[in-house]
């Protein structure tokens, strides 16, 4: 009976040692598969991180396309990038190393343009801002095509002509030609299946837009922000170097501000009061949204040698001189063409 009973005792402890060891094995193995699944997820964050790091580098300095970077370290593991093709094109190949792993990512960019809707007048004024726009002064508008000198007319002809004053509908346009005190000022496209050119030029011109997204993105994407005085000394761009500039005049301490430049070119976008106090000549597109008041305070005339469009609910423009609005073709190209592009859009994605 002794022996029995030894012998069962010694059965049990083989067989729960034998559980122990085969515990302990699975053990080792699922700590073995969890440190190298954190080391191949961390080896590719690392190279990842890696394509989206030069993307930006890239985008600020373009000189950088066909070069390879030296060793980065990242997340106590190390990558290198690679940057070939031609912009606006780009292949990124970031290798990254992490603990003995190795990982390789490969994004194919495009560089995006900014995109803003075609000018559809000399003067476009949206539905929601029509009823309460307020044209005070000596302004003349003309939808001939000018050149960018805004002296002379495109090709001899200023044709093919746009409205001289663009709206959403019918309903618009006869509330438009009621409020005209100087209709004769208004030129531009006076039928549609000619292409005559006469004044008063007002017609519909609704593109389907929506204004506030617009603004939002443009406004978002702007080289510089104002909420104080813009002094002589601001660079408001030029054709060669057009800038978006957001005036946000709602923002600052006064809700006013004053611009004490001559000149600017780009796309202007105007929120709140301003005042320009000197001869003031843009090319390209001023773009006035939400509560706009705009006043030129100028005995000279003012030019705006592009276009200029009024999407806002309550938009006012008067001066002390003239203004004189002169679509160019040429000018909001040059200006669209010119501007700085809207980062890198991922085309496709290999690891």
């Amino acid at each position: 009976m002794g022996k029995s009973s030894l012998i069962i005792v010694m059965g049990m402890i083989v067989m729960v040692s034998f559980f122990i060891l085969r515990m302990n094995a699975n053990t080792n193995e699922n700590v073995s598969t969890t440190v190298d699944m954190f080391k191949e997820t961390q080896v590719r964050l690392i190279a990842n991180t890696g394509v989206e790091i030069y993307l930006e580098k890239l985008y600020s300095d373009p000189t950088l396309i066909n070069t390879t970077s030296s060793s980065q370290n990242l997340f106590g593991g190390s990558y290198t990038v690679k940057l070939e093709g031609t912009l606006p094109n780009v292949r990124v190949t970031s290798t990254a190393n992490f603990m003995g792993e190795q990982h390789v990512s490969v994004a194919d960019a495009f560089l995006q343009p900014i995109s803003f809707p075609d000018m559809p007048a000399g003067f476009y004024i949206a539905s929601d801002a029509v009823t309460n726009a307020k044209l005070t002064g000596d302004m003349a508008v003309d939808g001939q095509d000018y050149n960018t000198d805004g002296t002379t007319l495109k090709n001899g002809t200023g044709k093919p002509a746009v409205f001289g004053i663009g709206v959403d509908n019918q309903t618009d346009v006869n509330s438009v030609l009621n409020g005209l005190n100087k209709p004769d000022d208004v030129i531009g496209l006076t039928d549609t299946a000619t292409g005559a050119v006469g004044h008063p030029s007002v017609g519909i011109t609704n593109l389907g837009i929506d204004w506030s997204k617009i603004y939002q993105y443009v406004a978002n994407a702007a080289d510089q922000t104002f909420i104080n005085d813009i002094p002589s000394g601001a660079d408001l761009g030029t054709l060669a170097s057009p800038k978006i500039t957001l005036i946000n005049a709602d923002a600052s301490s006064n809700k006013l501000i004053s611009i004490n430049k001559s000149s600017g070119a780009g796309i202007l976008i105007i929120n709140g009061d301003v005042k320009f106090a000197g001869n003031f000549v843009y090319k390209g597109i001023i773009l006035c949204y939400k509560n706009t008041d705009l006043t030129f305070e100028s005995t000279g005339t003012n030019q705006v040698i592009g276009g200029v469009i009024a999407a806002g609910k309550f938009v006012d423009i008067n001066m002390t001189g003239t203004l004189n609005i002169k679509y160019s073709s040429d000018a909001i190209a040059a200006v669209k063409g010119g501007l700085k592009s809207n980062g890198f859009k991922i085309l496709s994605w290999y690891e």
